[in-house]
């Protein structure tokens, strides 16, 4: 089997995924060539997303335009505390900050949200890719592409200013956990106050990030990396602001870079893609145009795809076969004799209370109050990430909606959540070679059956043993 020139591997996963995404695109080109949608209307929104991607000529004559307004309030946050509280103004938006923070399920109370935050900041893969010589080609060409990116938005010395960033991210690398630290639940779990927060850490304004993102009144916060904050913080205080604001600059450039001109897209391309992952073709503009769409409006593209391509047959028979497989694995566990008795018993009460998703979810998204534009590419991606981070803002003080899921229908994958205890299969895996309603059940339980088990198999690995049935 040949691997397609626009990808960077190939199987039985990546086939299912060419497949839904040519189904995703029938549908949405469909979508835009129709004269009697609803102003307003999901489907309306989905074909005007996809229309502002494919508007090349207005993209191109915007050229790098839509970045004014930002490279502008950049240039005017000229001290520390201005360009922290820009960083927090970014949430949502384009630009980039040296702290990620978001809302996710509290991991010792999973009935309740908590704002979380961790190590950030770096525009390679992760920390290896400065500290290890076996990544040095890549750090190199790293360099020469915020060089490039820097130069086509006419910023001052880009060639100093690229060396002076990636010196700055080397340093933020340093203090970066490992992968395996990042692996450890227990590690990662530190409840913090931001007051505390902000007297273990100076060198960073916290209150005023916390509040330029929205969530400076939180009475508490999880951070994840506690010992690495420290020492970002003090790398951040000891950096001339001039590199804070290149470093803003190369970032902001490179979020926004695949809605703007082809010049800024293609380059963003041949490193990320290219360079770094090994990719010799770029993706047809029309599939990226999908992907566009798709990533703002999911949900309302896979309550149309469900309509289409999942029958109800297809949910009935996984129903059955999830809980064969249940049983199975509960006869196991009661007579494994290396478990003690009190093991054995909180395996089993945590393997009957998984929760089944299968198909898709039983309440869609609302995108009501999501503007979306077929002539502002730019915009849209924009209001698309203001949507998404207020309505995880707004749900803070609410409790964990259980019923939500973290994939879309047309997505060809699978996952197990501890926080809910959940596992869940979108439609779009559940077709052949890994499931068919009409098939022998030897065939689904080698195929579709080896992803259930390896789903419930997360819930008692290493992170998910972490947590009991009720996700805690």
């Amino acid at each position: 089997m040949q691997i397609p020139s626009d990808r960077t591997s190939y199987g039985s996963f990546a086939l299912l995924r060419e497949l839904s995404d040519n189904r995703v695109k029938a549908m949405i080109e469909g979508l835009t060539a129709r004269t009697d949608l609803t102003a307003g209307s999901d489907e309306q929104k989905i074909a005007d997303a996809y229309r502002s991607y494919m508007d090349e000529a207005r993209i191109e004559a915007l050229d790098a335009e839509p970045l004014k307004p930002y490279l502008a309030a950049i240039r005017a946050a000229d001290t520390h505390d201005l360009a922290a509280v820009y960083m927090g103004e970014t949430q949502g938006r384009i630009g980039g900050s040296i702290f990620g923070t978001g809302i996710t399920t509290d991991q010792k109370a999973p009935t309740r949200y908590v704002v979380s935050t961790g190590q950030s900041g770096l525009g390679l893969p992760n920390r290896d890719y400065y500290l290890e010589q076996r990544w040095a080609e890549k750090k190199v060409l790293y360099q020469a592409y915020v060089a490039r990116m820097l130069g086509m938005i006419g910023w001052e010395n880009a060639e100093q200013a690229a060396a002076d960033i990636v010196a700055f991210e080397t340093r933020i690398a340093e203090a970066h956990w490992t992968p395996i630290q990042n692996r450890n639940r227990d590690e990662t779990y530190n409840e913090y106050t931001i007051a505390q927060l902000a007297s273990e850490a100076p060198g960073f304004p916290w209150q005023a990030y916390y509040s330029a993102v929205g969530v400076g009144e939180v009475p508490r916060l999880i951070v994840r990396q506690d010992t690495a904050m420290p020492k970002i913080a003090a790398i951040y205080a000891e950096t001339p602001i001039a590199t804070i604001q290149a470093w803003q600059a190369f970032h902001t450039t490179d979020d926004a870079a695949p809605r703007l001109s082809r010049r800024f897209a293609d380059a963003q391309w041949e490193f990320r893609s290219r360079d770094l992952n090994g990719q010799p073709m770029q993706r047809p503009r029309d599939k990226r145009g999908i992907t566009f769409a798709e990533g703002m409006l999911g949900e309302a593209v896979g309550r149309q795809y469900v309509a289409e391509y999942f029958p109800a047959e297809s949910k009935a028979k996984m129903e059955e076969l999830v809980a064969n497989l249940r049983i199975a694995l509960g006869n196991r566990i009661r007579n494994y004799s290396w478990m003690s008795a009190e093991t054995r018993a909180a395996a089993e009460e945590k393997l009957n209370k998984f929760t089944v998703k299968i198909g898709y979810p039983n309440k869609w998204r609302d995108y009501s109050a999501l503007e979306v534009r077929p002539d502002d590419l730019f915009g849209n991606a924009e209001r698309a990430g203001l949507f998404q981070w207020n309505y995880q803002l707004n749900r803070l003080n609410d409790p964990v909606d259980k019923t939500e899921w973290g994939m879309t229908p047309q997505t060809v994958n699978a996952y197990y959540n501890s926080t809910n205890n959940e596992i869940v299969f979108p439609a779009a895996i559940l077709q052949p070679p890994f499931f068919d309603p009409d098939a022998d059940p030897a065939v689904n339980y080698g195929g579709i059956g080896g992803v259930i088990g390896h789903e419930i198999g997360h819930g008692f690995d290493d992170q998910g043993s972490k947590s009991d049935g009720d996700g805690v």
